[in-house]
């Protein structure tokens, strides 16, 4: 199969970023022009275009739809809106006239027109977007390879034919409470494991609470913090009066063993009052209300809803017939007990579109078929999160046992079951594996693995009733001879593009898992609390337990959501630190936990351990010719209240020689209200002789604020300079040097320092030391390699640090502009080293 060189139809719109608004080329950055072999390197993307009004506007990656004679057409996602904030989703449809020079291996795409742009919640967007694009198409047309075009249209053929798949809408079981209630759910039948050291008590191996029957007969669940006894799964549940020693000790065991989800609210902690237990062994959902149900009008249609409900619950007033919302899928019946049926988005009344945007329940009009919302969220479906990868990540999957495969109904592939990753087997000689939104490839079923550049297409057949049909939603956009260009739709994560034009949530199939040592589950669609939203807030967003505050539930626990990673077992956070429940899983970037192996691109996500972040580069040329680039990123931790954000630049004046670099960053705690925060800057003016460099940090801990600040600016032509620290200032002028510090000036005589009257310098000097601080240092030595010597400097260009690089620096300007502290406190290596190398590393 043709390797693709580029992103798929990364030629018919990369001029979007190529060329400039008058029609001019810019110079493309080294990551996205040629490779060490004189290649091209594989395109970024999203692509950037800044809009009046601190606006943004992003191209995702195009795909061509036809390609007859000489004509090609394709569509590429874009979003717009504010550069730190929540976008707004559309489409770009674009065409060109190809001229093929198959000799050469060469196609000219000329004429390229955009045919017609859709922002389906802000249509008043649409002309600036086509504007902006438009004006960045070269007038003569482009040429790019024939075989990156055969690919991308290729691949984007089988592309297609996964925009909307055949679920199934069996409704599940609907179950309604009033009062604070967990639902825990049994895949199927349970599976009944001794416990080591504890032969009186079985586990239930195929659910994720812990749950143990004893020799009596009786179930023991452990859930919110409390204890609970039945004599059946699907009976009463009563809180246990009295835990017996046997009952701690075989739940201690069976946790070392393999850890369970404790169902603890959103915050980690016991819910109280304890809560009512119910069981299901079948796919179920439940729907709690906050006492009675309480049904309202909604305004403008003959709708009344539940509003006290954390699901969408309506009733349809001229029919009185209700309709609930679960997943994604709309049921309805003419009691709440039932029976329900599944009626199709595009089928619903007509009073469902009539909902506002700013009604309480507005979130349904992503599941409502024609709806702006319905349109965006289907459109953000389909917009990649990506990577670069390395060619050398390692790979291993445990099997539980010897690799046990089992045939893929429909296509001639087969699976692995006794293991949480997926692995496909091709043929004898070829196996296919994906983690964490990378393919990988071996001959073996046990490996040795290594990053896959290219997939066979077979393996995008997996039908939608596979519990692997999620990995075909991850995809091999580019390669180099280096690294691979990766990324995975929200397909991976369940979400499905259903006919009717709405998104859902899981293919409604359901399977029991493999139990073994360990249970892997299959994909799941109900009981996880699934819900979608589209607003200012969240853009485009789904998860899971998104209901009341408490909210525990068990979460997914399959493919992207296992986070196979390690040893067995894994906790009821393992996966990634945090709970699934409370994360917009539309954010979350699984390429993070691949760390520096992995760079992300202008993206958002929650790293391995729990931390959300986001993160952005850019670079440009200002109108006075000075180069820049730049990034940001920050991070924070619901679980624990810890935070970090930081942002660093510089630029360069290729007239002039100007350049300089600035960074800052903070770190805290929001809970206990502990944070620090720095900022350094370094810069040097050959034509002016001028230069400086600075550091400031701030730290408030237990309500107590400090201050650090040291720096030192010159001018290496005449000599002068100033060097400041905390309150104590140094200047050397004309080639004296004097030091400021509680008692008054003093000049150095070569022996020591002796106190000297400088009435005539004394409000320029205070001006400094009020603004600044920091140097003991001597400064006779200025200049070395800018700024080096062993005083202000030590090294290439602001290197060293201050005092000899010993401590205010370490590594310096142009190696990674030094960080705070050394590498001990602040940073070490700078943000080139990996975001300042780490906050208090």
């Amino acid at each position: 199969m043709t390797r693709l060189w580029t992103g798929v139809s990364a030629a018919v719109l990369s001029a979007a970023l190529l060329w400039s608004t008058s029609g001019q080329a810019q110079p493309a950055p080294a990551s996205q022009g040629q490779d060490a072999a004189g290649q091209q390197a594989p395109l970024a993307w999203p692509r950037d275009f800044p809009l009046p009004g601190d606006q943004l506007l992003q191209l995702y990656q195009p795909q061509i739809d036809s390609w007859t004679g000489d004509v090609m057409s394709g569509r590429a996602a874009v979003a717009i809106g504010p550069k730190s904030g929540t976008p707004t989703y559309g489409m770009v449809r674009f065409s060109a006239r190809v001229a093929v020079d198959k000799p050469a291996g060469l196609v000219h795409l000329a004429t390229i027109s955009i045919e017609g742009v859709e922002v389906p919640t802000e249509p008043a967007k649409a002309s600036l977007i086509r504007s902006t694009l438009q004006s960045r198409l070269p007038a003569n047309g482009m040429t790019v390879p024939l075989d990156q075009l055969q690919a991308s249209y290729a691949v984007n053929q089988e592309l297609a034919k996964l925009k909307s798949q055949p679920v199934d809408n069996t409704p599940p079981q609907i179950l309604f409470a009033t009062t604070t209630t967990v639902l825990v759910p049994v895949a199927g039948t349970p599976v009944l494991r001794p416990i080591s050291g504890a032969p009186t008590f079985q586990r239930v191996a195929n659910t994720r609470p812990l749950l143990l029957l004893d020799e009596a007969g009786t179930y023991h669940l452990e859930a919110g913090g409390h204890w609970y006894e039945s004599p059946s799964l699907t009976g009463t549940w009563i809180l246990t009066p009295q835990i017996s020693d046997a009952l701690s000790a075989a739940a201690k065991a069976a946790t070392q063993e393999q850890a369970a989800d404790p169902l603890l609210d959103a915050k980690g902690k016991p819910i109280n009052p304890a809560p009512a237990i119910l069981v299901a062994t079948q796919p179920a959902e439940l729907i709690q209300s906050n006492g009675p149900p309480q049904m309202l009008p909604v305004a403008g249609t003959n709708l009344l809803s539940m509003n006290n409900a954390d699901h969408a619950v309506f009733m349809e007033t001229t029919s009185n017939t209700y309709y609930i919302l679960l997943s994604g899928r709309w049921f309805r019946a003419p009691d709440l007990k039932g029976p329900w049926a599944f009626v199709a988005s595009d089928a619903l009344p007509k009073d469902f579109a009539k909902i506002s945007p700013n009604d309480p329940k507005a979130n349904v009009l992503v599941s409502v078929a024609g709806t702006p919302q319905a349109k965006e969220a289907v459109i953000a479906a389909t917009i990649p999160q990506t990577a670069t990868v390395k060619r050398d990540v390692p790979l291993k999957v445990a099997f539980d046992g010897a690799p046990r495969f089992e045939p893929i109904p429909g296509t001639g592939l087969h699976y692995a079951i006794n293991t949480p990753t997926p692995v496909i087997q091709l043929d004898t000689e070829r196996y296919y594996a994906v983690n964490n939104g990378i393919w990988f490839v071996a001959e073996t079923a046990t490996g040795p693995w290594r990053v896959a550049d290219v997939v066979p297409d077979v393996i995008y057949t997996i039908p939608v009733s596979s519990p692997l049909h999620y990995v075909t939603y991850v995809r091999i956009y580019a390669s180099t001879p280096e690294a691979v260009v990766v990324g995975y739709t929200p397909g991976y994560m369940g979400v499905v593009v259903a006919p009717g034009g709405t998104v859902v949530y899981g293919t409604g199939y359901t399977c029991p898992g493999y139990v073994g040592t360990y249970w892997f589950s299959c994909p799941v669609t109900y009981g996880v609390g699934a819900g979608f939203a589209l607003g200012v807030a969240d853009g485009f967003a789904f998860g899971f337990a998104a209901g009341w505050p408490w909210g525990a539930a068990v979460t997914p626990y399959w493919g992207p959501y296992w986070h196979p990673y390690g040893p067995y077992p894994y906790g009821p956070y393992g996966p990634w630190g945090g709970h699934w429940g409370y994360t917009n899983i539309n954010q979350t970037n699984l390429y993070g936990r691949w760390g520096g192996a992995a760079t992300v691109n202008h993206a958002w996500g929650t790293t391995w351990n729990g931390t959300e972040w986001s993160g952005r580069d850019w670079h440009g040329t200002t109108a006075g010719g000075t180069g820049f680039t730049g990034r940001s990123a920050a991070a924070f931790n619901p679980y624990t209240g810890n935070y970090a954000a930081g942002a660093e630049n510089a630029r360069y004046n290729p007239t002039t020689g100007a350049r300089g670099e600035s960074r800052a960053g903070v770190e805290g705690n929001a809970y206990t209200g502990n944070a620090a925060a720095g900022r350094e800057s370094a810069g040097f003016n050959p034509t002016t002789g001028t230069g400086h460099a600075s550091q400031t940090a701030v730290t408030d801990h237990d309500g107590k604020v400090s201050v650090d600040s040291r720096g030192v600016a010159g001018n290496v032509k005449t000599g002068n300079a100033v060097a400041w620290n905390n309150g104590h200032v140094a200047v050397d002028h004309d080639g004296n040097v004097y030091q400021h510090s509680d008692t008054g000036w003093a000049k150095n005589t070569g022996s020591g320092w002796q106190n000297v009257d400088r009435t005539a310098d004394t409000s320029r000097l205070d001006a400094e030391e009020h603004a600044r601080s920091v140097s003991q240092q001597r400064v006779s030595s200025y200049g070395g390699d800018h700024y080096g010597g062993e005083g202000y400097g030590g090294g290439e260009r602001f290197g060293g640090g201050f005092e000899g690089g010993e401590r205010y620096g370490s590594g310096g300007f142009d190696r990674g502009f030094g960080g705070f502290g050394g590498g001990d406190r602040f940073g070490g290596g700078g943000f080139r080293g990996g975001f300042g190398g780490g906050f208090r590393r």
